[in-house]
């Protein structure tokens, strides 16, 4: 920022000081943040906004200044440690880098600062912060190997650092998310040799051991979270609890019914409604949609996207587009381009999954 930069926005700043002091609205909150994220201060920004959400709780635009300045400030923070780690890799950089980038929701990133900080240094909370990484990737996309993964890293952690509760407490989450419940009253065990009388472990054991009789092996549990698609203590589970004909089916008759629609399809774990083609041409469908979504969360993974928001795929056949959700899926067939109000529509059926339906129903054709 040259001087005459800088001086105009001192008093700008100055300006908008006033006027929040004697009117503080959103409007005026949101002008004095501006002000200052293009002066680069995105820890006044935060501090302004965290100020500003307790008169006016969950505002989006004041949500968004806020997180959009957390982004700024990790990915500012983020840069200087890659560069500290070029001349002088150390394990305190490496650890506040690993951190950042599981906030972020960089989990790839994460477990290739692991790997590095192991192969250099050795350190045991370099398995720990790989087995944190191979976890969240487990728990976003609920394949089988990524959870044995996860577990086979949190096994290498513990045995570096067979004291630390957090690597035993981080295997207790995978066990209980997946309802592996003997092996959780295993860990838990040794949680309460590490930490005796602790009174959250108590509480845990004696609800987990009324479930352990009956409990599946884990790779059993794996398997089911697989198919399903929802781990154990998801709202509500798959095996459970499914879409009603009074919230899904009449969305998607009401999609198909349009023109230039040739099916509405939604596919939530093993669950598949479809609208439009019938039988085995229905179920051919539902299965490749479901394929779709799967191999392009991989991709995504793989290349390090994040998740998958819209999918829409093109050809002779004209467009699908899916709408994937972390618990369900909505996709359209067209033979035109899909609108705006359509878009809407598939998020919004992919967000009931969200939604608690004791009504089960039959895969539909």
């Amino acid at each position: 920022m040259s001087f005459v930069e800088k001086l105009f926005s001192t008093v700008r700043l100055r300006d908008r000081r006033s006027k929040l002091s004697d009117n503080p609205t959103i409007q005026n909150y949101v002008a004095l943040a501006r002000e200052h994220a293009q002066r680069g201060e995105m820890q006044e920004v935060q501090r302004l906004c965290s100020e500003a959400l307790e008169l006016y709780p969950q505002n989006p635009e004041l949500t968004r200044l806020a997180e959009r300045a957390r982004e700024l400030e990790r990915e500012d923070r983020t840069r200087e440690l890659y560069r500290q780690l070029r001349e002088s890799p150390r394990p305190a950089l490496y650890r506040e880098l690993g951190e950042i980038l599981l906030e972020s929701g960089r989990v790839a990133r994460a477990e290739e600062c692991a790997s590095d900080w192991y192969s250099h240094t050795g350190d045991g909370q370099a398995l720990f912060l790989r087995a944190q990484a191979r976890t969240r990737r487990f728990f976003a996309d609920k394949r089988r190997d990524d959870g044995r993964l996860a577990l086979e890293f949190i096994e290498a952690a513990a045995k570096s650092l067979s004291t630390d509760v957090r690597v035993f407490e981080l295997e207790l989450e995978v066990y209980e998310r997946i309802g592996a419940w003997r092996d959780a009253q295993r860990v838990l065990t040794r949680l309460l040799e590490l930490e005796p009388g602790e009174p959250r472990h108590e509480t845990r054991y004696r609800a987990v051991a009324t479930r352990a009789d009956r409990a599946p092996s884990v790779d059993q549990a794996l398997r089911q979270v697989e198919k399903f698609g929802a781990l154990f203590d998801d709202e509500p589970h798959a095996p459970l609890s499914a879409p009603s004909n009074g919230t899904i089916r009449p969305r998607l008759q009401a999609l198909q019914a349009e023109e230039g629609v040739q099916a509405a399809i939604y596919v939530r774990g093993a669950t598949a409604l479809v609208q439009g083609p019938k039988g085995a041409t229905a179920e051919r469908h539902a299965r490749s949609m479901r394929e779709v979504v799967q191999k392009s969360a991989a991709a995504a993974r793989k290349l390090g996207l994040g998740q998958a928001n819209e999918i829409q795929l093109e050809g002779d056949f004209g467009r699908l587009l899916v709408m994937p959700s972390e618990h369900a899926s909505a996709g359209l067939w067209l033979h035109r381009e899909p609108d705006e109000r359509q878009r809407r529509a598939l998020v919004e059926l992919a967000g009931l999954a969200a939604e608690k339906d004791g009504n089960a129903e039959e895969p539909a054709s």
